[in-house]
């Protein structure tokens, strides 16, 4: 008669163990959707970036137009201005105005709630910030056109003042 086939039991010291224990399933499911969130923070903060980066061009050619459009005035007091792009603007111009009206349409349509200031600032940076106001007019400094626009890690409310994130200094 042949002895009967050995099986191990939890009280053996040759307990061989197969498969995974529900702990270590939960352990690596915790891990791949630690992962995935890190994944998914980075590709937000990507797009956010990206966003920001587009903006940012835009803004950089709207203002080098608007120098343009100052250059070849010869009286550039109607492009001291401030402006800020709620809504659309009228597409009625005068002769005059046509060149400007038509600039504040493709900036109320690249930048969102965009806002611009034209004014002779001889101090536009006030702790490390650009700031809206101007110190003077007249000749207290050289032209500046500042632009900006509302940004999501900015805003704090729908109401919030977009900060000027552009400042291009114009020669007269």
């Amino acid at each position: 008669m042949t002895s009967p086939a050995f099986v191990p039991t939890p009280s053996t010291a040759n307990f061989i163990q197969r498969g995974f224990t529900l702990m270590e399933v939960l352990a690596a499911i915790f891990i791949l959707a630690l992962a995935a969130s890190g994944v998914a923070a980075m590709q937000l903060h990507a797009l956010r970036t990206a966003q920001h980066s587009a903006y940012q061009s835009a803004a950089l050619q709207l203002a080098i137009e608007l120098a343009e459009l100052l250059r070849a005035d010869d009286q550039p007091t109607p492009y001291q201005l401030e402006y800020q792009a709620a809504a659309a603007p009228s597409v009625a111009c005068t002769q005059t105005g046509c060149d400007l009206a038509a600039w504040k349409q493709r900036l109320a349509e690249a930048l969102p709630r965009a806002r611009v200031v034209v004014c002779a600032d001889s101090a536009p940076v006030l702790n490390d910030t650009l700031r809206w106001a101007c110190s003077g007019g007249g000749s207290a400094g050289p032209l500046l056109i500042k632009i900006g626009w509302a940004a999501r890690e900015r805003a704090t409310s729908a109401q919030a003042e977009p900060l000027p994130f552009l400042a291009l200094p114009v020669e007269r």
